[in-house]
Parts: structure tokens; C-alpha cells; sequence
């Protein structure tokens, strides 16, 4: 029941069969009228309370993001993210460590929104219980990569770089599961190069070594870490940026972690983000 519609007239049977109808047909559309808005409104709610929710849970996942850089002497160290969403499966991470190192991490979660967000949560949470060890960043992925595989549900991975940062050395050495290839400007007025590694699976599929690669970080140089989100953001037309721009943008004198994610913002050219854009840049001063 919806309602009572009453209509009166004077005369007993005063209505004739059309006028009837008419009456019992603008009573039917009044019904769906009034029912159609009793939905819209306990709709609305609901959006109302997700948006709350999704507010709450970027509030949150922000404060997991680093408050500050790293201090290291002679380097600058910057990480910057876009979430495609309110909440997103990228994270970045500067991981205090013994002896004045730093653990610099960047991670892609599978899937999008809430389900990715909770899952980087719990990853980031796994990674700083393990990072201060002496295994390496290849050993703690490897470590790591067990725990989730155990942890997450099927069909869900992480890709992942974790370096340990050594600034009095002037180096640094990462494991790759997965993740693009980090790239590296050697020295000013050098071109920009890829760094490959030989082994890592994405995290949390099966079992994988993950091999190490050091850098030597000499005045000048750069090095980027990026998520996937950076070099498949569409121009208006539907070209993506590719690792090509990403190696141009990196060979740019005065290139910051802020100018970089301009840049995609400009090839976009307001064009909706289809996933989290991320990056971490180290710049040796």
C-alpha cells in the first residue's frame, strides 16, 4: 500500500466509466511517482554513506603515506601519488633503517578501490615488520612473497621495488617483483636507461627468487621508481605516455616528483585517470 487516493462528487455514481478510468489511471502514476521517490531518496542515502566511507578510508590511507622525505645528505628524495579513485592500490614508503639507511619502496596493488586499499594496508604492514633485516631487499620480497601467498585471495597480486638506500655510500639496491623497470640517469647530461632484473614474480602468485641490482648514485645522476599508472595515462586522442616519455621527462634539468606528474596531467588533458599514478624520485645534488 502506498496510499489512498479520494475523489468525490456531488451526485451517488457521479463518475462515468471514463472518468473512472482516468482517475484510477492518474492514481497508478501518482503510486509510482511517490514509490519512484521513496527509492531515489534511500538511494541517495546510500551514496551518501559510501562517499562518507570512501571519505573516511583516503583519510586513513593518507596518513600511511609518508609524512616527510628521507634526510640524506647530498640527495633528495621525493614520492608523490594520484589516486584514480578515492581510495587506490598504489603506496609508496620511506622505511627507516639501522646505520642511517632508508628502505624505498613502491607498490601496485591489482583491482582498484576498497578491496586493493585494504590489501595495501596489510602489505605495508607485513613489509615494515621485516624490512631492518639482514636479507636484502631480495630476501625480505622473498620472505614477503611467502607470507601473502598464504594471506590473499586467488587472483589478487602486488608488483613491488624495494631498495635499501644507503645516502653515506652513495648507493642503492633494489629487488624487482614485477614492477616496471625503475629508470636511471647516471650523470648530468647522460640518457636515461631502464634497469632491468633477472628474477621476481609478482607477489603473492608462487614461489620466486628475486634477484638484486645495485646502483651507484654519483653526483648528477636520478633515479625514478613509477607505477603502472604512469606510463598507461591516455592523451585525449588514446596514445599513452610510454616508458619513451617517462625516459624524456627524467633527462629534463630540474625535474621534480611534482613537475613529473604534471606532465601526465598535460599529456591527459583532463582525461579521467584509469588507474593510481605514482612515483618516487632520488635525485643525487
Amino acid at each position: 500500500m502506498i496510499g489512498a487516493f479520494v475523489a468525490g462528487h456531488p451526485e451517488l455514481d457521479g463518475f462515468n466509466h471514463w472518468q473512472r478510468e482516468l482517475l484510477e489511471g492518474l492514481a497508478v502514476q501518482i503510486a509510482i511517482a511517490v514509490d519512484n521517490a521513496s527509492r531515489f531518496r534511500r538511494e541517495q542515502s546510500v551514496n551518501e554513506s559510501i562517499a562518507r566511507e570512501a571519505a573516511e578510508a583516503r583519510i586513513v590511507q593518507e596518513a600511511l603515506l609518508p609524512k616527510a622525505s628521507p634526510f640524506a645528505p647530498g640527495f633528495s628524495v621525493q614520492g608523490r601519488s594520484l589516486p584514480a579513485g578515492a581510495v587506490g592500490g598504489d603506496w609508496y614508503d620511506f622505511i627507516p633503517l639501522s646505520d642511517g639507511k632508508w628502505g624505498i619502496v613502491l607498490a601496485d596493488v591489482a583491482g582498484k578501490g576498497m578491496a586493493a586499499a585494504l590489501l595495501m594496508s596489510a602489505t605495508r604492514a607485513a613489509l615494515r615488520s621485516m624490512a631492518d633485516t639482514c636479507f636484502g631487499p631480495g630476501g625480505v620480497l622473498q620472505k614477503l612473497n611467502r607470507q601473502l601467498m598464504s594471506d590473499i585471495p586467488a587472483g589478487r597480486f602486488i608488483t613491488m621495488i624495494f631498495g635499501i638506500f644507503d645516502p653515506a655510500a652513495r648507493k642503492l639496491t633494489f629487488a624487482n617483483a614485477g614492477h616496471p623497470w625503475p629508470v636511471f640517469v647516471s650523470a648530468k647530461g647522460s640518457r636515461a636507461q631502464t634497469l632491468p632484473t633477472e628474477r621476481g614474480l609478482p607477489l603473492g602468485i608462487n614461489e620466486s627468487f628475486y634477484s638484486e641490482v645495485d646502483v651507484e648514485l654519483a653526483p648528477g645522476s636520478r633515479l625514478l621508481f613509477y607505477s603502472d599508472g604512469i606510463s598507461e595515462a591516455e592523451s585525449s586522442n588514446g596514445e599513452e605516455y610510454g616508458p619513451e616519455r617517462i625516459a624524456a621527462q627524467l633527462d629534463r634539468e630540474g625535474i621534480c616528483a611534482d613537475s613529473f606528474l604534471e606532465g601526465i596531467k598535460r599529456f591527459a588533458d583532463g582525461r579521467p585517470q584509469h588507474d593510481d599514478a605514482t612515483v618516487i624520485l632520488i635525485r643525487a645534488e
